[in-house]
């Protein structure tokens, strides 16, 4: 059990890389770290070496609280005897948007280097006598483990070292502090998600699905657009340090993933390869009678269609891909029309007659709303339909 709470001496060297580690994930700075050797004089031989360490940090007092939290969940044991923190002061918070507190932290580890490890004894009977003592070994094994308290953020909670008082004039949304915070917040984390779905559009493993991903993309864009929209018309976010963090960590970072995405946008219309991919797919969906599924598809290009202009083997697959497109549409529209077949009379000599919607139909006839009769044959139609002609089976 010592070797798995206490590193050995290879692993106490890899702690300052953990620490730098940590603090990235925490979003707080690591400012220094300082080994601190243990003191020689009067110290007995020993299996167990102190390993400490003075470490600077600079964020907010939840980031602070982050870090604690990753040192405390650490596989090794790690222990803080003592901090010292100093608070960021309120012009600080509201000219960079979040508090920066100076935190002086000890952390302390051992170091289990057995001198003498002794000799192996042969005990008779060893897996009988441990299977017989399982439960013992186990009650003792919980005893030994490490309880750990799993830290959930700062859920709404102001930074206790920063005055949270607003004058009342600076204040004219009505919204408290914790509640402006939160609108933040909120923004923040759809920022993150606008990004992780840019990323995922970059690693699409094809056109069509990277397309997809582009108009979730696009969508959550939309909701951060209008976010800071009804922020700034309702004048919602007016406490200083909200407002700037506003600014730093939605508006700004927006602004730079905007242009990032703009310069992939087509500036001179869908690639070829992408125009053929949408061809195949169109071609697929209306075999298999997807007409609305080849609609959304050829949505996805339809706006860039026009930039091909110019490139004739670009404008024969646009081409190709409008005329798919009108045959969805028009596929689309005729299954939609309902036509309830009552009969039909096929007579030698005699024009053939079917009954739909309770009338008789002859060719020529123009069926509402718009389908022509051509011909009759048995238990199937053929009609005239916005320039094609197309068979309806009953």
């Amino acid at each position: 059990m010592f070797a798995q709470i206490l590193p050995d001496s290879t692993e106490v060297s890899q702690l300052l890389r953990q620490f730098y580690q940590y603090s990235a994930e925490a979003g707080i700075q690591l400012k220094e770290v300082q080994a601190r050797p243990e003191p020689l004089r009067g110290k007995k031989p020993s299996d167990f070496s102190k390993a400490s360490y003075t470490v600077g940090l600079e964020g907010d007092t939840f980031q602070f609280l982050e870090f604690l939290h990753r040192l405390e969940t650490h596989q090794r044991f790690m222990a803080v005897p003592s901090f010292s923190l100093r608070s960021a002061s309120r012009q600080q918070m509201e000219e960079e948007g979040s508090p920066a507190h100076r935190v002086q932290m000890d952390i302390e580890t051992y170091i289990y280097a057995p001198s003498d490890l002794g000799n192996t004894a042969r005990i008779d009977g060893y897996e009988r006598k441990r299977d017989l003592l399982a439960g013992e070994i186990n009650r003792r094994r919980q005893a030994l483990s490490l309880s750990r308290f799993h830290y959930r953020g700062p859920r709404g909670r102001r930074d206790p070292w920063i005055d949270p008082r607003v004058p009342v004039a600076d204040n004219p949304s009505g919204l408290s502090v914790p509640e402006q915070n939160a609108k933040v917040e909120e923004l923040t984390v759809l920022l993150d998600r606008a990004r992780g779905e840019w990323a995922e559009v970059q690693a699409a493993p094809d056109v069509l699905s990277r397309m997809l991903l582009r108009r979730d993309l696009m969508g959550t864009i939309a909701l951060l657009q209008d976010g800071l929209l009804l922020i700034d018309e309702q004048g919602l976010v007016t406490f200083t340090p909200a407002a700037k963090r506003l600014d730093l960590e939605v508006r700004e970072p927006l602004q730079a993933l905007q242009l990032e995405i703009d310069e992939t946008t087509y500036v001179e219309g869908p690639t070829r390869e992408e125009l053929e991919q949408v061809l195949s797919s169109m071609q697929a969906h209306l075999a298999s009678a997807d007409y609305g599924l080849a609609l959304a598809v050829f949505g996805e290009v339809a706006d860039g269609l026009d930039l091909v202009a110019g490139d004739p083997p670009r404008e024969l697959l646009a081409a190709s891909l409008r005329i798919l497109a009108e045959e969805a549409s028009v596929l689309e529209e005729f299954e939609g029309i309902v036509l309830d077949f009552g009969g039909q009379a096929l007579i030698q000599g005699r024009d053939a007659v079917v009954v739909l919607n309770g009338r008789n139909w002859s060719a020529g006839d123009v069926v509402p709303p718009g389908l022509e009769v051509l011909e009759i044959r048995s238990r199937e139609v053929d009609f005239a339909f916005r320039g094609f002609v197309l068979t309806r089976r009953f």
